[in-house]
């Protein structure tokens, strides 16, 4: 690992406690676009960081972070848009993800009503589960979407982090899409994502599936020589989980009735050829026994009880 700035060493897996790890990628930093907003965060740009699984449970993490204090939340004080927010909120390319969570957290809850999204984004998720009849609330670390998502869906929607979130009360479902990958130390997030939980109460869980996106991703670079392979750079995605370690981080954090299966696939074009592409692969994965571990199960989507 070279370093443009300072590492702390992560000596063990955040899911199973292992210290037996096999290098998998390396994973680059470039954010000079911070230079004016952040200077200390720019100066990562030019580091390097090994990508680890563990060989134990086959959860992937870095082999260190940076020690910069609250990096994550400083890279993620990206200064979006207004048109960009808007056309978030309008993009219909997650809604079949949306579609599959609610209805199951229809079957699972028959009777929830209270539901709180952490990463609310733009919040569009949340103005689809009022629509279902959910009493949503939001949790969102960037003041601006937080905002946004609270206007567009009429939800309350608090600014910041897990770590410091305070409900006033409990919540019949948590739903988080795409947001535990970005967390470190997911079995953090996982056991305060529980104490928020009611008795009863499930957790939705999304996250790109580990395994299956490095597959991809070498593939890629072998069959265009000018692509290079990405899975973590800027360690925008921190944590990168198998069906099994997934599974694993949720029993482990107290969760019961686990259940982790092939997650429905985003779909950012209309365009046929590419709806197939990603269509054909979730429907084979979903369909046969064991798919959620496939090379072609690209996503990953977990529900537990609290």
């Amino acid at each position: 690992m070279t370093t443009a700035a300072a590492f702390i060493d992560v000596p063990a897996c955040w899911v199973c406690g292992g210290a037996a790890f096999s290098p998998v990628h390396q994973a680059r930093f470039e954010l000079s676009r911070y230079a004016e907003q952040d200077a200390e965060l720019a100066a990562y740009t030019g580091a390097n960081v090994t990508l680890q699984r563990c060989r134990a449970c086959g959860f992937s993490q870095p082999a260190a972070l940076p020690a910069l204090p609250r990096f994550f939340d400083r890279m993620y004080d990206q200064r979006w848009s207004d048109d960009w927010i808007v056309t978030e909120h309008e993009a219909r390319y997650k809604d079949r993800i949306f579609a599959e969570i609610l209805a199951t957290l229809r079957r699972r809850l028959p009777r929830g009503r209270t539901l709180l999204d952490v990463g609310a984004h733009a919040g569009r998720f949340l103005r689809l589960a009022r629509e279902q009849g959910w009493s949503g609330e939001g949790l969102e670390l960037n003041p601006k979407t937080a905002a946004y998502a609270a206007k567009m869906s009429g939800s309350p929607v608090h600014q910041g982090s897990i770590h410091s979130f305070a409900p006033q009360g409990c919540y019949d479902a948590v739903t988080l899409t795409d947001v535990l990958e970005h967390v470190p130390e997911p079995m953090t997030v996982l056991t305060r994502v529980r104490s928020f939980l009611c008795a009863g109460g499930s957790v939705a869980i999304k996250v790109p599936n580990g395994d299956a996106q490095r597959i991809k991703e070498t593939l890629r670079a072998a069959i265009r020589p000018s692509y290079r392979a990405t899975l973590a750079d800027n360690l925008v995605h921190v944590n990168h989980f198998s069906a099994t370690s997934l599974s694993r981080a949720l029993e482990a954090a107290g969760f019961r009735d686990v259940a982790v299966m092939v997650a429905a696939p985003e779909f950012p074009s209309d365009r046929r050829l590419d709806r197939l592409v990603r269509e054909i692969p979730f429907r084979v994965s979903r369909a046969l026994p064991g798919g959620a571990s496939l090379p072609i199960a690209f996503n990953l989507q977990a529900y537990g009880r609290a």
